[in-house]
């Protein structure tokens, strides 16, 4: 997948960063969010243990039972629920992948695509690491390297459970988060940066891991340095036939499925075209114009 660098100064990019209002889950644990570019995620990693109706997510302490589920479960990193209020609960891929949403109401998941457009914002898979740590060595183990904590992210070392044997591993060494990006029937795609790295990259681990979750607001994922000047439309939306872009940019234009595979890809020569949406599924795809300032990023569902 292309990678686009946003390349930012350090005064530009405290002027685009901004703490926004508290959100609560059903549990009625309220977290911090932070405002990045146009994006709007929590500041904290999730400590539900129930679903947005009230179900509640099964607690698995048994390591023998954590490594065979087949289902949503949860624990605090090894089995302490102090840890969990600092460092967050550890979920399997089964429950953000559930229909009854993790999230507090208005947030999702991120896509793997969303935490690309994240990692780009912030400089590029070298140096976005650092600027999403927690500085300090409150929680890291030394030296954490290059963390300043510059986007407010406050990205915390939670480490994971281990899906072969329920082991927990790497607690103030790794932080590692769920994307919603599926890639076979066992392996779904990833976020991690390490104590001694200010890079960020992006991987995959086993649906059955133990990992934190960071939720996004619903339709902020678009990221450009100014929002007044977005360089595409995409009409409608909803659509049922055709969706019509227009730009005054010769752009790069990607269709994905919010699963993260990609279905179309066309490059945007003229300042409006109409694009056959007949053959996708009902459902909501991912646009991703592929910029000179960067990657914007719509969502538009097929009816």
């Amino acid at each position: 997948m292309k990678k686009h660098t946003l390349l930012i100064n350090l005064c530009l990019f405290a002027s685009i960063t901004a703490f926004s209002q508290p959100v609560s889950d059903v549990d009625g644990n309220t977290y911090n969010t932070i405002s990045i570019g146009n994006q709007i995620w929590l500041a904290e990693n999730l400590r539900t243990t129930k679903f947005n109706n009230q179900d509640p997510i099964p607690l698995i302490t048994d390591n023998t039972l954590w490594s065979t589920q087949t289902e949503a479960a949860y624990c605090f990193y090894q089995d302490d629920n102090l840890l969990a209020n600092e460092y967050g609960n550890l979920y399997n891929w089964h429950v953000l992948n559930d229909i009854r949403n993790v999230c507090p109401a208005g947030y999702h998941v991120p896509s793997i695509l969303e935490w690309e457009a994240l990692i780009d914002f912030l400089g590029g898979n070298a140096v976005a690491g650092g600027k999403l740590k927690e500085a300090g060595l409150a929680h890291w183990i030394d030296p954490n390297t290059g963390a300043t904590n510059s986007s407010g992210f406050t990205l915390l070392p939670s480490g994971w459970r281990a899906h072969n044997n329920g082991s927990y591993e790497n607690l103030t060494y790794m932080a590692y988060q769920w994307s919603s990006t599926s890639i076979d029937a066992l392996n779904a795609s990833i976020m991690l940066v390490g104590f001694d790295s200010e890079s960020c990259l992006t991987s995959e681990s086993h649906k059955l891991t133990g990992l934190p979750i960071r939720c996004l607001k619903e339709e902020t994922s678009s990221i450009m340095e100014n929002q007044d000047q977005l360089p595409i439309m995409v009409y409608p939306n909803p659509a049922k036939n055709v969706i019509t872009i227009e730009s005054k940019q010769n752009i790069e234009i990607e269709i994905y499925s919010i699963e993260g595979k990609k279905i179309k890809s066309f490059k945007l020569i003229n300042n409006k075209t109409d694009i056959d949406v007949l053959d996708l599924a009902s459902g909501v795809y991912i646009l991703n114009a592929l910029t000179d300032k960067g990657i914007v990023t719509h969502k538009f569902i097929k009816e």
